[in-house]
């Protein structure tokens, strides 16, 4: 068996179970367009896992790739600000197989050393799709690499005959069946001799099956018995494995009918026998063949005993030698699993990296879903001389600043912690942190223009892309809560991403602002975006003439079109194509430009009213926003419309013609029907904002039952809700 493989066998129990995160939400951590929220600083409400890898990626002087092809932000609304996109997730992904055709001529490594060892022919062929049965828990290094490597070993091994390699070579193929058992191993290798090298590796194949098998008395003696082999890959391979096995006693009692453990039932003993026999390996073989998988797996055996200072002692030394980003990401998510999410994980005094990530999840605003207590002013205070001896100066201040502005709501104590920026360089992650803190301190306590001001500074230093793209939501923020939205618009305005200029134009342009994005000057996704605004706003608040002169440039803004990631459904400019012709049958309407003329000339015409109900019903057209799309938006998305006038809803519509006493009563019907039929099935309207009662419902109903009995509407509706 190669380290490797049983490296990868170690880790796989580590991880067994489901890894919960500290800001997980039901999208998986790594989806490319699902992510989990994260902000490129470090933000208490961040995932632990993030935070984590901003940390040590700038410690570790790690740039975090982006992913790529980088969007072009003006012309895209990809959401920056994924765990995805701040960590560089997509560098860890595989690249796809770049399997040449000359070396799919070539056998595999396994073919090659089976035809070596003189397998049989019919055995041969089978190598290259050679697989195991069971490939999970402790059976993952028990694979074709485990395989090979055993071939090299008794490719090496001068003291075994042909025919002896060949049986042990043939045994180690069988044991990936999950139809091996130690009964039939044994009875396969019976011929061969109990002595020598042969012997042991013999003895060596029966008690691995009896591992697998979870036979692990039978394997604990077995391979104790060979840790004296002559055999040299047998007996350092068998002091390894012994590890394993104490390690999977300790677990054995402890995992559920659906493989998640508790470590609350795991046997501690067991646990503190595999460190022992940790240090045993590694004092018999420091720079043996498994020494780094025996060094990782104390991680899994201080974690089995719950000995959470040697354990986070174990991950600060881990992280601390880590050069390679993916490494760092595979690493984190074992210690947010495995001590991070553990709700008695608040002090330690050897993992001051792990124990900021922690501190900064006390510190979190909603803490009523949290096991973990809010982190104290003696706590913090105690925590700085483990800070300072290990370098961690500036860390320490962010903490100590993040402490003040979201546990204590003081901002004053936060900007007496963070001076003025005056440097050019500001990609350090805990620098930059620093000033986004100093920002949002900046706006508490001296209001929108000392933070605009901020901004505006921090967007001419040195970032990297994401923490840009950062710089220009907090700027636009700034704006839109201080009443200029306008000027995100600007010429020269700093905010170039059409994420956030779009949720402001949907949100808190008026009709002016609106008019100017539809310029030529603008993108044509921006175009776009403030034309359907426009226009649906115009239909909202009533300004029909607005509207049929905006609509004039429908001629010159072609419809955007969706593609995979790139929705555009809710700027449909082909909405106000609507011809009418789709209207529930008994009921007809015209063209959208008919109806909206005959509104200008009369405003309260029943039939029209009615008709741009239907527009919107059938459309299904308005000003929002999707999933993605307002995601991390809020602070944008939740300000008050500058568009004059009231907004009207389709309910409203139908409650004016309702109310009309020269409707026709064709059309009162049929605005009865539709008011009514608001709120089908569930009894909320669906129709707008308007609460109306039940009781009111009903009065609609009799009336449409009684003042218009059998008329087609009267006829069709059933119920009231």
């Amino acid at each position: 068996m190669k380290g490797v493989s049983l490296l990868a066998g170690a880790l796989a129990l580590l991880f067994s179970g489901q890894a919960l995160s500290s800001g997980d939400d039901v999208c998986g951590f790594s989806d490319a367009e699902c992510g989990i929220a994260a902000l490129p600083y470090l933000e208490p409400n961040n995932d632990t896992r993030v935070n984590l890898i901003l940390l040590q990626s700038s410690r570790h002087h790690l740039a975090l790739p982006l992913p790529q092809p980088l969007p072009d932000q003006t012309r895209t609304r990809v959401n920056p600000f994924t765990a995805y996109r701040v960590m560089g997730l997509t560098a860890s992904e595989s690249s796809e197989d770049d399997t040449t055709a000359d070396s799919l001529n070539q056998p595999s490594p396994l073919a090659a050393k089976a035809k070596q060892l003189n397998l049989p022919p019919e055995v041969q062929a089978q190598m290259d799709t050679l697989a195991p049965e069971e490939n999970e828990g402790r059976h993952i290094s028990n694979d074709i690499s485990a395989v090979e490597a055993f071939f090299d070993v008794l490719l090496a091994d001068t003291q075994l005959t042909e025919p002896q390699r060949i049986a042990l070579a043939q045994a180690r193929i069988n044991m990936l069946s999950s139809a091996t058992t130690l009964a039939t191993m044994t009875r396969d290798l019976a011929t061969l001799p109990a002595d020598g090298h042969v012997g042991e590796l013999k003895q060596y194949l029966i008690n691995a099956v009896a591992f697998y098998q979870g036979l692990f008395e039978q394997a604990n003696s077995g391979f104790q018995s060979l840790t004296t082999a002559n055999q040299p890959w047998v007996a350092e391979t068998a002091r390894y494995m012994l590890i394993r096995v104490s390690l999977n006693q300790a677990m054995e009692n402890a995992l559920d009918e659906y493989n998640m453990f508790n470590v609350d039932k795991a046997d501690k003993e067991q646990g503190r026998r595999a460190v022992e026999r940790i240090d045993a390996y590694l004092q018999a073989y420091p720079k043996g063949r498994y020494a780094d998988s025996a060094r990782g797996l104390y991680r899994r055996a201080y974690w089995v005993i719950g000995d959470e200072n040697a354990l986070s002692a174990r991950y600060q030394r881990v992280i601390a030698a880590q050069k390679d980003l993916d490494a760092l990401q595979t690493i984190n998510n074992e210690i947010d699993n495995k001590l991070l999410e553990s709700s008695s994980f608040i002090q330690t005094p050897d993992a001051p990296l792990l124990m900021l990530v922690q501190d900064l999840k006390r510190l979190r605003s909603d803490k009523g879903w949290m096991q973990w207590p809010a982190l104290s002013e003696a706590e913090l205070i105690a925590q700085q001389a483990m800070f300072d001896d290990a370098g961690m100066q500036q860390q320490y201040r962010y903490l100590h600043a993040a402490f003040h502005y979201y546990q204590q709501r003081d901002a004053v104590a936060t900007l007496a912690l963070i001076p003025e920026e005056t440097g050019k360089d500001l990609t350090d992650t805990t620098h930059f942190s620093l000033q986004v803190l100093r920002g949002l301190a900046l706006e508490a306590e001296h209001g929108w223009q000392a933070a605009e001001t901020h901004w505006r500074h921090l967007l001419t230093l040195k970032t990297n892309e994401t923490q840009q793209q950062y710089l220009q939501l907090s700027l636009a923020e700034t704006l839109v809560k201080a009443g200029h939205p306008e000027a995100i618009f600007a010429p020269d305005s700093p905010v170039k991403n059409l994420r956030f200029r779009s949720a402001v134009l949907k949100s808190a342009a008026n009709a002016d602002l609106l008019r100017q994005q539809t310029g030529e000057q603008q993108t044509h996704e921006e175009r776009a975006v403030a034309l359907h605004t426009l226009l649906t706003q115009s239909l909202v608040h009533r300004d029909y003439a607005a509207y049929l002169k905006d609509s004039e440039l429908l001629r010159t803004i072609a419809p955007l079109k969706s593609a995979e990631n790139a929705s555009w459904n809710m700027e449909d400019l082909t909405a106000f194509t609507w011809d009418g012709s789709d209207t529930e049958e008994g009921y007809q309407c015209p063209a959208l430009t008919t109806v909206v003329s005959t509104l200008n000339k009369r405003p309260n015409d029943a039939h029209a009213t009615n008709c741009l109900g239907e527009f919107f019903f059938r459309t299904g057209n308005e000003v929002g926003f999707d999933w993605g799309e307002s995601n991390q938006l809020e602070a944008l998305t939740n300000t008050p419309s500058q568009f004059n006038g009231k907004a009207y809803s389709r309910l409203d519509a139908y409650l004016k013609v309702i109310a009309d006493p020269q409707a026709p009563p064709e059309d009162k019907s049929y605005a009865l029907y539709r008011a009514i039929y608001c709120y089908a099935p569930s009894g909320m309207n669906d129709c707008g904002t308007q609460e109306i009662s039940k009781a009111t419902r009903k009065a609609w109903f009799t009336q449409l039952k009684t003042e218009f009995k059998g008329s087609q509407w009267a006829t069709q509706l059933k119920y009231y809700w």
